[in-house]
């Protein structure tokens, strides 16, 4: 110990870098010096979700272009019995303890709110990259303690829906926009259920954003979920009226509410998940100045007769898929890659009936479908427009590769984007995908990769 003592310091942190994260705990104990020169390095790099869980979940095509991060800490505990997903739940809690440790930091134990420690700020400077798996339900602020990390550079969010409904309320009401900017962020990954102004605050105030990844999920509506609310929704009258039966809905729901005096709500009380549109009404011309990399997802209705039992915000789609739009022409100048992954929904009932690759394969060419094509994909083949830097384009969920012994259909989308890309040199390869399952009763997915897709390996489907 005492060669390492005599070492400098550069030399000391780079021998560190290799030690597991409980060694540099037990090293940080040692005496003062190690505490100041291990504390920053222990925190500057905060993961909590289960091991290999980014390995375990990455499309294999994308590997060349979103390298994984890997944890050296993590190396001892890889292994099949950290796949399945039902171990999100503890890594959920660790997530929470961690942000608590922050934010509880601000009240008294009689409630009065006070200056956050310098301890705590302290400690939350050394943090630049911060990956999370877990969810809103814990009483507080948790949005407004990961704006407290004022030097992140990478913010990587996967957020499943909580098990009290009210617990999301609490987090939605409690963030506020008027916080100062992130400015240091490079990278943004947001996936789940995330408020819309907490994602319009991560993303403004930072130019230096090149890899953006959105795959968020609005929140879902019904009496089920919450008890004083109707599905179909009440007619919707005013923003400022009542609805029928007395109920006032927030203005988190006047859109969909507005979708009832369309006639959607039609269908018994079964829910589909509906994508989060953050952007509409703000204008992406010069949002991402520096973007070299957009990832984008979205829930997409399948051709599954199952599905027609279930509410399906068509005004939703519709407003993702221009999101989706103003995206890729806003960024097309220094955009270097690009990845759209669309997820056929079905009920969670559908496993018992259909394998992954079997559904996909199937149900893939949908309304969902249908709709990426007229609203999405003009922005993506429009003639007479430049990509200076475009390398490579993903497509998964939107055609099924020859491979799959269900497929029955051409890549449709592949063919029409590889005649209008790969003469400019670019790398279009289309995946299967995933499909997202979700409760009918509730409209609630489950975590698995964070957008309700559990990992598909074709090669083990066949052996069943």
């Amino acid at each position: 110990m005492s060669g390492l003592n005599f070492l400098a310091n550069e030399l000391q942190l780079l021998v560190c870098s290799f030690l597991r994260h409980q060694d540099l705990v037990a090293l940080m104990r040692v005496n003062n010096s190690f505490h100041s020169l291990i504390e920053p390095l222990l925190y500057t790099r905060v993961e909590l979700h289960r091991p290999g869980y980014h390995e375990y979940y990455q499309y294999a095509d994308e590997v060349e272009i979103k390298p994984v991060l890997h944890r050296n800490y993590h190396e001892h505990e890889r292994g099949n019995r950290y796949k399945p997903s039902h171990h999100d739940s503890k890594f959920a809690e660790k997530a929470a303890i961690f942000l608590r440790a922050f934010g509880d930091s601000a009240v008294t134990s009689d409630g009065d709110d006070v200056q956050s420690s310098a301890r705590s700020q302290a400690i939350a400077n050394y943090v630049k990259f911060l990956c999370l798996s877990t969810n809103l339900g814990w009483i507080g602020d948790p949005l407004g303690t990961i704006a407290g990390f004022r030097n992140l550079e990478h913010l990587e969010l996967t957020v499943s829906w909580p098990y009290y409904p009210k617990e999301w309320d609490s987090a939605y009401d409690a963030f506020a926009l008027d916080r100062a900017p992130l400015v240091k962020l490079r990278t943004v990954r947001l996936r789940g259920y995330l408020p819309r102004a907490f994602v319009l605050y991560v993303c403004r105030g930072a130019p230096g954003i090149t890899d953006l990844e959105l795959a968020l999920l609005d929140r879902p509506i019904g009496s089920s979920l919450v008890r004083e609310r109707q599905n179909p929704p009440p007619k919707w009258k005013d923003d400022n009226d009542e609805a029928d039966g007395g109920e006032t809905l927030d203005d988190r729901d006047t859109a969909s509410s507005n979708d009832s005096v369309a006639g959607e709500y039609d269908h018994e009380e079964c829910i589909a998940p509906r994508a989060l549109s953050t952007f509409d009404g703000v204008d992406v011309t010069a949002q991402f100045p520096a973007l070299t990399r957009l990832s984008l997802g979205r829930p997409a209705e399948s051709s599954n007769p199952g599905v027609q039992n279930a509410y399906v915000s068509v005004h939703h789609d519709i407003s993702i898929l221009a999101e989706w739009a103003a995206l890729i022409r806003a960024t097309r100048g220094t955009l270097e890659h690009l990845i759209l992954d669309q997820r056929p929904f079905a009920e969670y009932i559908e496993m018992d009936a259909t394998g992954d690759a079997e559904f996909l394969a199937t149900y893939s060419y949908g309304p969902g479908y249908a709709r990426f094509v007229e609203h999405c994909l003009p922005a993506l083949l429009e003639e007479n427009v430049q990509w200076p830097r475009l390398k490579s384009i993903r497509l998964y969920g939107f055609d099924v590769p020859p491979e799959v012994a269900y497929s029955s259909e051409p890549q449709k989308l592949l063919l029409m984007v590889e005649a209008r890309f790969k003469p400019m040199g670019v790398d279009v390869r289309s995946g299967l995908g995933r499909r997202m399952m979700y409760e009918d009763d509730d409209g609630v997915i489950p975590l698995e990769d964070g957008f309700g897709g559990s990992r598909i390996d074709l090669e083990e489907e066949e052996e069943e």
